[in-house]
């Protein structure tokens, strides 16, 4: 959503901003201490969101889910009837079930506070003469802000230096036309606002306002995003509720009306009735789905990968296809300067003093304060000699573009009136541009085959009225090679491993980079990607000339592309889609984002990717590494593993309920399960289908199956049938203990204690059979939500047994062998002393 120049008036400074102009800032930048004590002063640079939901919100919308109300409606019935025991107790159990729903929701915001704030975006400014990356809402006024190509202005500032700066400010005015800013020009030209987007360029400028006092800050909640659409998963999941729920209100009313006929007794049905709805109703569904992917998406946060998109949880069990990047991603991103060549002879760093001049235009070529990392290993290399000579004043600069592979950067000679530009880039091309550098071309090969990232650097000069506004390199301007550049970026050691894991589980990794083909081959070959010897490159220049049925067919033997532009990318994302792929992509600048928006799982680097990159991926690789997208395709397949469990287990855990709920509506006879009895058995399948399932580990062949087909449903009517049969053979076992018990002539309470004993038993066995359903590949690790589950069950049935008192409150016999409660006692212990083993192996670690 836009707003127009008439709902916000960028040509005025906003409410809070220094009314004397931009405040003062030395090169230095501000003072550590001067800028935390403004930040406590002013307050974070952000604007006013919604609080996070407190415990006493949590605990109304607990209150208030229908679980809640069933039980207070029940208690209500047992008030009227006189029965103020069991009024009693169903009052206790409202508390016990709403402070599990607490629990598990206030984990649940936590959760999603923490990945708020781990999604923040982050700024480079300059303080106590350093360059630092700090989260956004930490800027304050009077910071000295880096900004360049893809950022996102993070508060309102005014310009101090820029080179060939564009930015759209169409969030804030509705014009899709960058804006060239200038330095020294009229206010509004030299002033940056918040939310707006680099396109081109970079700058240095001073903030003059933060948060609610900016421009974007007045606009107020005219910004705020709109919410995601429901994913496939979430639509199925909804359905299942819809037709259960509606299952569920008709087998009530009518279970209430047979009931109340066969007995005379309308309250008696209602309370039939009740405790039927209480056991039927699909309150879980929700539960395990917020819970599923909220402690998912913060699992990955600990593998270094940022969800911002839930939905790519589920899609990432699909991919069958990675298109991955190589420097930083496969490779170190330790970009090294390890030799040089001016023309005539080759030198290893620390180059000797008549490399200088190469050098020098490698430096005068580079952004000072960038983070793009050759540049920052160029100014390294270069020392002293990297400064511009004195009288020079930098001019006009162009990044690189489409079927641009280089950078021009102009400086103009205040003393002389001469302009000079100096260029830096793809070797072939730069070389390409200038006259008797065969030489050069003939070494930037060899370098490139030996894995080397090779840059030309050249030069030239014009008279200064010739310098071109654009930063760019006029028609017929004679280029001189100055030499070459030789970066070494090792490749990631655990890539090698990853990749095969990928081969294993049937996901294909494509390599595309905009490096030279023979480096592209080279560190192919060095990453396991390419295994014939005689394997080739296909290149941008090439792709061009492919027809679309064409480059399908290509992409069938082709694994590594080189010298590709942003649209090509684009293209090759579509193609693998056309040919039934799910495709994950990565990218890091700005014209990476379309691929990244049509891939069906885009990854943005969190290092060194842009804002606008970030804000078109649904994954932030936090540390740019290509393992830990591994790592998220085998955690997004044991989401979608352990959500499939925990839907067949909830489904089957009401069966036995739901069956002896209706067995005296059917067949007449006492009520054989309680309010009580129903609520203590939500309270073993509530944490069991959430918490225990969700800390459940992927299976040991989760890697080494294809991938699940993009269509298949999370529950299907197979799945359904198994369920049910699962169910069904826990209600014949608590059938045969009631007829076993009928035969003896057991009392009522005995009934219910059978009834009760043969479901939770029955209840633990599909637990434990829907958590390992192929215990020959099951991975040997420990479930702690599985162990304390099973020691509550034990020690409460325990006390249930060994307590004097406490079995009549539940209707049960009261007086049972006291073995019972020693034998639940045992268990207990056993579970508890893996429990008490691994907080004990954590303290010490």
């Amino acid at each position: 959503m836009t707003a127009s120049r008439s709902s916000v008036d960028l040509s005025q400074p906003p409410q809070g901003a220094a009314q004397d102009g931009a405040p003062s800032s030395s090169p230095q930048g501000l003072g550590s201490s001067q800028a935390q004590e403004r930040l406590q002063r002013e307050g974070p640079n952000s604007l006013p969101t919604a609080a996070p939901k407190s415990l006493m919100s949590i605990a109304w919308r607990a209150m208030v889910q229908p679980m809640f109300l069933l039980l207070l409606a029940t208690a209500a019935v047992y008030a009227v009837l006189g029965n103020a025991l069991d009024a009693s107790m169903l009052l206790a159990s409202v508390v016990a079930v709403g402070g599990l729903s607490v629990y598990q929701e206030h984990r649940t915001e936590r959760v999603l506070q923490a990945l708020k704030d781990l999604s923040t975006p982050r700024c480079t400014v300059v303080r106590d003469g350093k360059p630092l990356r700090l989260p956004s809402r930490d800027l304050v006024r009077g910071d000295r802000l880096i900004v360049d190509e893809g950022s996102r202005i993070p508060a309102d500032a005014t310009l101090l230096e820029c080179n060939g700066l564009s930015v759209d400010e169409s969030l804030l005015t509705g014009e899709s036309q960058p804006v060239l800013k200038q330095v020294h020009a009229d206010a509004e030209l030299a002033r940056l606002h918040a939310g707006t987007l680099v396109v081109q360029g970079d700058a240095v400028a001073v903030v003059t306002a933060t948060g609610a006092h900016t421009a974007l800050g007045r606009i107020g909640t005219s910004l705020q995003r709109l919410k995601p659409p429901t994913s496939r998963l979430q639509q199925e999941l909804k359905s299942i509720v819809q037709v259960v729920s509606a299952m569920a209100l008709l087998t009530c009313v009518g279970a209430t009306v047979l009931y109340a006929l066969r007995e005379g007794s309308w309250t008696n049905g209602l309370l039939a009735g009740l405790t039927l709805a209480m056991s039927l109703i699909p309150e879980e569904f929700a539960v395990v789905w917020s819970v599923m992917l909220s402690l998912g998406a913060w699992r990955m946060s600990k593998l270094q990968v940022l969800v911002r998109q839930p939905q790519a949880i589920e899609a990432l069990g699909t991919a069958n296809v990675l298109c991955v990047d190589k420097t930083g991603t496969l490779t170190q991103n330790r970009m090294t300067l390890q030799t040089v060549h001016d023309g005539h002879a080759e030198s290893p760093l620390p180059a000797p003093p008549e490399f200088e001049p190469l050098l020098h235009a490698a430096s005068l070529a580079s952004v000072t304060h960038g983070i793009e990392p050759m540049d920052r290993a160029i100014l390294e290399a270069a020392g002293p000699s990297a400064q511009a000579p004195p009288g020079w004043l930098a001019g006009p600069r162009l990044g690189v573009g489409a079927n641009r592979p280089y950078v021009s950067h102009w400086w103009h000679d205040a003393t002389s009136g001469q302009a000079h530009v100096f260029v830096k880039g793809a070797a072939e091309r730069v070389l390409a541009l200038c006259d008797g550098s065969s030489a050069l071309a003939q070494q930037a090969q060899l370098w490139s085959q030996s894995g080397l990232r090779v840059l030309a650097v050249a030069r030239s000069a014009a008279p200064a009225p010739d310098m071109p506004t654009d930063g760019g390199l006029p028609s017929g301007l004679p280029l001189h090679a100055s030499g070459l550049l030789g970066f070494a970026d090792p490749l990631r050691s655990e890539v090698p491993a990853a990749i095969g894991q990928c081969l294993h589980a049937g996901v294909r990794v494509v390599m595309i980079t905009g490096d030279s083909p023979m480096t592209a081959l080279a560190v192919g070959h060095a990453a396991g990607l390419l295994q014939d010897p005689q394997a080739s490159v296909l290149t941008g220049q090439a792709l061009e000339s492919l027809s679309d049925e064409e480059l399908q067919t290509a992409l069938t033997h082709s694994q590594v592309f080189a010298r590709v532009s942003p649209a090509q990318k684009l293209r090759i994302v579509q193609a693998l889609q056309q040919r039934g792929n799910v495709v994950a992509m990565t990218g890091d600048g700005v014209n990476d984002a379309p691929a990244l928006r049509a891939a069906d799982i885009g990854v943005a680097m969190g290092l060194r990717g842009t804002d606008v990159a970030r804000e078109a991926a649904a994954l932030v690789l936090l540390d740019d590494n290509f393992a830990s997208l591994v790592d998220a395709v085998r955690m997004g397949r044991r989401v979608f593993i352990n959500l499939r469990k925990s839907l067949g287990y909830l489904f089957a855990a009401h069966v036995p309920i739901v069956g002896v709920s209706l067995i005296p509506v059917l067949w007449g006879g006492p009520v054989l399960l309680l309010p009580l009895h129903v609520v203590l058995l939500e309270l073993i399948i509530d944490p069991a289908c959430s918490l225990v399932f969700e800390a459940e580990p992927e299976p040991a062949d989760c890697m080494l199956t294809p991938p699940r087909p993009a269509t298949e449903k999370l529950f299907s009517t197979s799945a359904a049938l198994r369920a049910l049969s699962a169910g069904g053979l826990a209600l014949a076992g608590v059938l045969l203990l009631q007829w076993a018990c009928r035969l003896l002539d057991a009392p009522d309470d005995m009934l219910r204690l059978a009834s009760l004993g043969g479901i939770v038993a029955g209840n633990l066995l599909m637990l434990l059979w829907f958590r390992r359903p192929k215990p020959s590949a099951a991975r040997r690790a420990s479930n702690r939500s599985f162990h304390v589950l099973m020691l509550a069950v034990s020690l409460a049935t325990a006390a249930l047994f060994g307590l004097p008192g406490l079995a009549p409150a539940f209707g049960l016999p009261a007086h049972l062998p006291p073995v019972w409660a020693l034998a639940a006692l045992l268990i207990a212990a056993a579970f508890a002393w893996p429990i008490g083993r691994s907080l004990l192996l954590q303290r010490r670690g």
